[in-house]
């Protein structure tokens, strides 16, 4: 009679190591502060800490690549992310490998359909390119529109709110002057 193996499982994956179980309750706790860390509704934000989490080697077990594999379909399902910016996900054990490859052509499939429909519902380069330029010739006429009415605003000559202060002190100091300039002849003709 064979001698039956411990298994040790851990969120729905079995380890015939002892060690490997608390390699993957290790990665269970990083992965949950990851998850109330992290704002997932961020995709450039989580694409930075996917890629580092790669890099660095952070999840050995299958806990963690399964959690590196959900987050990699989050980041390809986002039409705003390109795929050759998400990193792939290097796989230590062979058996491991094996399956995420099945599951991953699998999703592969469905993810073709996802982004299809988001690009046609997205805009195209050229509808942007059109709208980008409408915009841009409609802001330009609203910018001489007002230089234009600042123009004939400074150059009229009637007081307006720009130059009012500035047209009541003339009007002013030509009444003082023109009065100074009566009195004067009003004291000469005294004079005489």
């Amino acid at each position: 009679m064979p001698k039956k193996e411990t298994l040790y499982v851990v969120e729905g994956f079995a380890f015939y190591s002892e060690a490997e179980a608390e390699q993957a309750k290790k990665e269970c706790e990083g992965i949950k502060y990851i998850k109330e860390k992290a704002d997932m509704s961020k995709p450039d934000v989580m694409l930075q800490i996917y890629n580092r989490m790669i890099k660095e080697k952070m999840f050995v077990t299958s806990v963690g690549y399964a959690f590196l594999y959900d987050l990699q379909e989050y980041l390809r399902i986002n039409p705003y992310i390109k795929d050759e910016h998400i990193l792939p996900i290097e796989i230590i054990h062979p058996s491991i490998q094996e399956s995420l490859r099945e599951e991953k052509q699998k999703h592969h499939a469905q993810l073709r359909e996802v982004k299809q429909k988001s690009v046609k519902k997205s805009m195209t380069d050229s509808e942007l390119m059109k709208k980008y330029k409408f915009s841009l010739v409609m802001n330009l006429i609203l910018i001489i529109s007002v230089v234009c009415m600042f123009l004939i605003s400074a150059t009229s000559g009637h007081p307006t709110i720009l130059n009012y202060e500035k047209t009541i002190i003339n009007r002013y100091s030509a009444w003082e002057q023109e009065l100074t300039e009566r009195e004067a002849a009003l004291r000469e003709a005294e004079n005489r």
